[in-house]
């Protein structure tokens, strides 16, 4: 099946998702789990179509290397989550809408992966948002829906404007064409430079534009958030490669000003990734809501992928696209177990829960590892791409940056902890003795999801070599791999030796706990206070205000979220002000203006 023939596929099967669940909400959850999975199959045995252009309903795609990658990405998380929406549609308001929209999602991330024209791609991009700001009030709140929307308009108008200027100046709206035009012309590319990535770095939620993504989280359907934070975040890097390597940036700023040898252009943007690894790191560490701790790592590691786009080297981009691979499946399996979590208990507070190892040991164990490889640690996949960024950093001297990437990978041991100590280890609370494991269904995509992030980190090498034809096709050198081992400029990564070490040490641990004596058995509400027992087993569990002398570092730390909150609640004052003076029905307000407009006309000299 030919790519043309895959995207009307999708979107013939968002309609047949809708009428199916107009009779039957269930089934039509099912064929989500069909559809998508069917995509993926075709997407994924699709890649001799990489070069192909074609046309469809007027509009213009091209399937390019990068493309093909981010769409098989994107469906890949779309397929694995869609395993959990029969299990949530007694949950969800408008169940047919929320299929279809769904679906109809997933079709345009494809069309705009392979659009060829920037009409094309801004057509792709805005179903994309209505779509996904439709979903999001389907959980727990409007409000959330209407600041993601808010956020996604602003990118979404500048882009737009990019575009219209970019064609009055190159007369085309062909992607390569038109951005090829700005080469030499650095004034013009830098005012489209900034303006036209301003919609990937409202997606990625790219610091002051990450406010919406734990909104978003905590308030979206528990089935969508995986595709918010591993999928359509994804968007906003694509559109920032655009924005620096089809430009190309590079070479329009040749002229401009150097900061630590990179033109200030992509220098600034850089520094907002760098604030984002910070912001989002110290803001997970004091989340509460797993799912809002989650979407706070998002904002980190999303600065890590927006830092390595803008390098474009033969390290650092291949970092950030490894790490946009690992980053979607370690945040959609881990929404997933919170997911898993809240179908069975209905919260996903920290606080709440704990002690759900002792019966949901399966979750327990993928949110072990997807956490584990968001944050960076060996041997999963997110360590190994994180040390590819952080090597391209040390090899250019951007000091500054690279010490913000080391601070997210040290501050993400303790948001990585929390939710591990809170939700899953400690006190089992009576109100939870009895409930179940997650379904088998819903266990398959989790453990699927888990198992990639430990293969990818043990053998790199099968993802870098798929990386290193799509830089061959943008003109730059692949990675250089020995074997398993990566070689870098300042020093060399075997990953399979560093897995070997981590099992080895598991190993030695699992011997000593299995022959040394064991200690005494003791139940969950064995008493440990002195004799006197307490008859509120939750206050056995430690989870509130976790790392309360650490958050007091920055308890009134200034905040983007503060700030827009002043500025909304003045901006209604002033609206009420104006509506008030002009729009008054109170024969006072009109007699007053009925007079000052008078004495003008009268002062001026006006003749009526």
């Amino acid at each position: 099946m030919g790519f043309s023939t895959l995207i009307l596929f999708m979107i013939i099967s968002a309609i047949v998702t809708y009428a199916v669940s107009k009779q039957n909400s269930k089934a039509g959850a099912y064929l989500t789990v069909l559809f998508s999975t069917i995509s993926l199959l075709i997407l994924f045995l699709g890649k001799s179509n990489i070069g192909n252009e074609f046309t469809l309903l007027y509009m213009n795609f091209k399937v390019t290397a990068i493309g093909w990658y981010f769409s098989i990405i994107m469906v890949l998380i779309y397929s694995s989550t869609s395993f959990f929406n029969p299990y949530w549609m007694e949950k969800i308001l408008h169940k047919s809408s929320y299929n279809f929209l769904y679906m109809f999602s997933l079709a345009a991330t494809v069309g705009l992966f392979f659009s060829a024209d920037l009409i094309t791609l801004f057509i792709f991009w805005e179903i994309v948002v209505w779509s996904s700001t439709f979903i999001v009030p389907l959980g727990k709140s409007r409000r959330a829906a209407v600041v993601y929307y808010t956020i996604s308009s602003v990118g979404s108008m500048a882009t737009l404007f990019a575009i219209m200027f970019v064609y009055s100046k190159s007369g085309t709206f062909n992607i390569n064409e038109a951005f090829a035009f700005l080469a030499t012309q650095p004034t013009i590319a830098s005012f489209v430079f900034f303006t036209f990535i301003m919609a990937g770095l409202t997606k990625i939620g790219i610091f002051p534009f990450h406010i919406w993504l734990p909104l978003a989280h905590g308030s979206a359907p528990h089935t969508f958030s995986p595709v918010l934070s591993g999928g359509l975040v994804k968007m906003g890097a694509f559109i920032a490669y655009i924005s620096v390597g089809v430009l190309p940036a590079y070479k329009a700023f040749s002229t401009s000003l150097k900061i630590m040898g990179m033109p200030v252009q992509i220098y600034l943007l850089m520094v907002l990734g760098a604030i984002s690894m910070v912001v989002g790191t110290l803001m997970a560490i004091k989340q509460d809501d797993a799912k809002k701790l989650i979407a706070y790592s998002s904002v980190a590691n999303g600065g890590y992928i927006l830092v390595g786009l803008l390098m474009m080297d033969q390290l650092t981009f291949a970092g950030a696209l490894m790490h946009i691979f690992n980053h979607a499946i370690a945040s959609a399996a881990a929404f997933l177990t919170i997911a898993a979590i809240a179908h069975r208990t209905g919260t996903t507070k920290i606080s709440e829960l704990g002690g759900m190892i002792h019966k949901m040991p399966v979750s327990y164990v993928v949110y072990l590892i997807s956490i584990i490889s968001l944050a960076g640690i060996p041997p999963m996949g997110g360590f190994v791409s994180k040390w590819l960024i952080v090597q391209g950093l040390a090899s250019k001297g951007l000091i500054f940056i690279a010490f913000a990437a080391f601070f997210g990978s040290i501050g993400s041991f303790l948001y990585v902890f929390r939710p591990l100590a809170g939700l899953f280890l400690g006190q089992l609370a009576p109100k939870y003795e009895n409930i179940k494991p997650s379904t088998i269904f819903m266990k398959i995509p989790m453990v699927i999801l888990a198992a990639m992030s430990i293969f990818f980190g043990v053998f790199p090498k099968y993802l870098l070599a798929v990386i290193g034809e799509i830089q061959s096709s943008i003109g730059i050198d692949p990675i250089m791999m020995n074997g398993n081992t990566i070689v870098a400029i300042n020093g060399v990564l075997n990953s399979n030796k560093v897995a070997l070490i981590f099992g080895f040490g598991f190993m030695i641990s699992l011997v000593i706990f299995l022959v040394l004596p064991k200690s005494r058995k003791v139940g969950l509400m064995d008493t440990f206070t002195s004799a006197e027992f307490i008859y509120t087993p939750e206050l056995y569990h430690y989870a509130n205000s976790f790392y309360a002398p650490f958050e007091r570092l920055y308890k009134n730390h200034p905040s983007v979220e503060k700030f827009l909150d002043k500025f909304a609640i003045k901006t209604e004052e002033f609206g009420l002000l104006i509506n008030s003076l002009f729009f008054s029905h109170k024969p006072s307000i009109t007699v007053f203006w009925a007079m000052a407009i008078m004495t003008l006309i009268f002062l001026g000299g006006v003749n009526i």
